[in-house]
This record gives structure tokens, sequence and C-alpha cells, in this order.
């Protein structure tokens, strides 16, 4: 490698690293101000404590940070060197963006458990794989609810997959860099796995992070009638007052009218009066 190439690489890692810390779960509760539930920046609390839609959300975002690290490794490096290189560097960026999203340095090294970006990684390696382990995944998700549980087997699953790509195998460099990714996934789990031993795991409810969503709509739903109801109800207010006012200015006019109608009769009256005691 060139001294040019070393310093792309170096590069590379760092900013794979600080993508990785960008957390969009916590910039998402903190504008919301709503429960932050366990506290862990990742898909599975945004799910339970934020409703489906943003469990996606979350999972996107995150796996973002796995997929540009990757796919700049795999295409920069791929173009100028041979495939193994190009595997080993793309498994390289992916892990400093785990790195950072498990660690980061925005969040004193407090971050989230690095699965779905880890997830981002492997579908640049292996798209078709990934995806159809990820559809499983959320199936088994839907009946075991246990989403540590599911996520660990989900990515250890897909490295074992990925071992017997021959793209992979080829280069021992891109196998140690794939399975110290999921070691240190497993490591970020480890206090799901205590709770789980002791049967106090929090548990990712499909269904109910669905409904949570529909209740938000209907929530959504009821506010804007109720504000349009308000709204409709300034508006009834508004016309009244200026019929009201329009009315009440009628009849001071036709008051008048009748005012001078009334003097008028009593003028002629008052005439007609002193034309006949004249005519007399």
């Amino acid at each position: 490698m060139s001294l040019i190439d070393c310093v792309v690489f170096a590069v590379a890692c760092i900013l794979s690293y600080l993508l990785g810390g960008v957390s969009i779960a916590r910039l998402i509760l903190k504008k919301s101000g709503a429960n932050q539930g366990s506290g862990n920046p990742g898909t599975m609390n945004m799910l339970r404590t934020q409703g489906f839609a943003m469990g996606i959300f979350t999972l996107f975002c995150d796996a973002l940070k796995g997929v540009i690290p990757a796919l700049f490794g795999l295409l920069y490096y791929g173009y100028f060197y041979s495939k193994p290189v190009a595997f080993a560097a793309l498994f390289t960026f992916g892990l400093c963006a785990v790195l950072g999203h498990i660690f980061p340095i925005y969040f004193k090294f407090k971050g989230g458990k690095g699965i779905a970006t880890t997830f981002g990684v492997f579908a640049v390696a292996d798209p078709i794989s990934t995806v159809i382990l990820f559809g499983i995944m959320f199936v088994v998700l839907y009946f075991i609810k246990i989403g540590s549980v599911v996520s660990l087997l989900f990515i250890t699953i897909d490295a074992i997959v990925q071992c017997f790509k021959k793209s992979i195998h080829s280069s021992w460099v891109a196998l140690v860099i794939m399975w110290l990714m999921i070691v240190l996934d497993i490591y970020a789990h480890r206090t799901n796995l205590e709770r789980l031993v002791e049967n106090r795991e929090n548990p990712a409810d499909l269904q109910e992070g669905l409904q949570k969503d529909i209740d938000k709509i209907r929530k959504k739903r009821e506010k804007k009638l109720e504000r349009n109801a308000i709204k409709s109800e300034k508006i009834d207010k508004k016309y009244e007052n200026k019929i009201s006012k329009k009315s009440a200015r009628v009849q001071k006019k036709i008051d008048r009218i009748n005012e001078k109608d009334d003097k008028k009769n009593v003028n002629n009256q008052s005439n007609n009066e002193s034309n006949t005691e004249q005519n007399d």
C-alpha cells in the first residue's frame, strides 16, 4: 500500500467511528422529550417505547451507519486492489462504525448494542443472505419477543453463512475482523444476557409496537378534530359577533329614522292645529 492509501485507510477508520457514534434514537427522544425506556439508544428500545414505525426508522438509520463505511471499503479497495483486500477493508471500516455505535465519543462512550450497524455491514458483504435472514428474524421475533436473543442469533448465523462465501473465505483478515465484530456485539449484550438468565429481560412485542403507532394516529386525529371544532367554534362566535354588531347598527339606523318620522309627524300635527286655529 502506498502512503496515500495508508492515509485514506486511517481517515476512513476515524470517519467510520465518528459516523457510528451518531445516535438518531437519542436525537428523537431528546427532541420529543419522550420516555427513554431502558435508556439504550437502539431499535428494540425505540420499538418498545415509541412504536413500530420509530423502531424501523432507527433500525434503518443505524444500519446506514454500517452500510456507508462498508460500501466505501468494498468499492474503493475493490477498484484498486483484489477482492480479499476489499472485503478486509469492508469489515475493518464496518468494525470501526460498530465501535463508534457501542462506544460513541459524543456520549461518554455509552452507546447502543451494535446489531443494526452490523446488519448494515453484512448487507453490503452479502445482501441476499442478509435480507433473507433479516426477514426470518422478524418472524421469529414476532413469536419469541426477546429482541436480544433473536438479534444475536441473527448476526451469528449471518457470520457463519459469510464463512462459506468464497470472496470472504479467501481473506482470513476479513474473517477475523468479522468475528471480532460479532464478539463485540455479544459483549455489548452482556447485561441483556444477565437479565435473560434472571428472567428479567425486556420483551420486544411487534404487535404492541404496531398498537402504539395506531394509538398515536388515533390521538393525532382526535387532536385534529378537537382543533377543528375549536376553530369552527371561534369562527361561529366571530360571525355571531359580526352579525350582532351589524344588526345593532341597522337597529340604530331604524330607530333614528323612526325618531325623525315621529318628529315630522309631531311638527305636521302642530302645523295643522295652528292652521285650524287661524281659519277659525
